[in-house]
């Protein structure tokens, strides 16, 4: 992979008899290239992760950005803001595994129609909680997540009956994880549940602490961001999905 034009566009996915809305990012030129399904905030689809999108679409990747509050809220675009953040977790709360299943199922046959090498998903906060359990799930050769809340307590419907890590011997492709050694909502010992199990299971693994990073530090523009840890993870993850 190599930096490239892109195209996007804004695609809709037929789930079950209803539509969602995904946002589609792809190498302009034509070639075989893997897909990459994005798992986005509880923010929505808001600009911060379609620009995510595009910049791995730049590194010769077919992505997909599938709207996860559909149902409840098509095309939401939150603030960040206190009133963002809450209308977004309510939105969260709205998720349920039947669904989530369906959706991504659903991305990965639209990758594969457009004739992806592979397919991975990569995940944002809530939307990677959402990668971690339909990589659990579903055939996914990479899993990516940065710093998923909820995966070893069942605070949110998407991590009942049982917490989510509990089904991690379901995931069959490569996982890395990346977290902030001062996120609040992440703390050491739930990081260290999750390499005990992942390790356990016999599951290609990598998590990576960074010490002095918050939840949230890999977008540009907001008081969280750390740039270097940022670009430390995009490299690490760019790498990943070149082996």
């Amino acid at each position: 992979m190599s930096d490239t034009g892109i195209v996007t566009e804004w695609i809709d996915i037929d789930v079950d008899g209803a539509v969602m809305s995904a946002y589609l990012a792809h190498p302009e030129a034509p070639g075989d290239y893997p897909g990459v399904i994005v798992g986005h905030e509880i923010y929505g689809q808001h600009e911060s992760v379609l620009a995510a999108a595009e910049r791995l679409a730049s590194l010769g990747v077919t992505v997909l950005v599938p709207d996860l509050f559909y149902r409840t809220e098509p095309r939401a675009g939150l603030d960040w803001t206190p009133e963002g953040r809450e209308r977004g977790l309510e939105l969260l709360r709205t998720l349920n595994r039947v669904g989530v299943v369906a959706d991504i199922a659903a991305c990965i046959d639209e990758l594969k129609r457009r004739d992806a090498t592979s397919v991975g998903m990569v995940g944002f906060s809530a939307g990677g909680h959402v990668a971690y359990y339909a990589a659990t799930q579903l055939p996914l050769n990479v899993l990516a997540a940065f710093y998923p809340g909820w995966l070893t307590n069942t605070d949110i419907p998407l991590s009942t009956p049982e917490p989510t890590i509990e089904l991690t011997e379901g995931i069959t492709g490569r996982v890395i994880l990346f977290f902030g050694g001062e996120d609040p909502l992440i703390d050491a010992a739930a990081r260290a549940e999750l390499e005990k199990t992942l390790s356990d299971n016999g599951i290609e693994h990598e998590l990576v602490v960074y010490e002095d990073a918050p939840h949230g530090f890999v977008y540009p523009g907001r008081d969280w961001y750390r740039p270097e840890a940022a670009e430390d993870a995009w490299s690490r993850l760019v790498g990943l999905l070149r082996e």
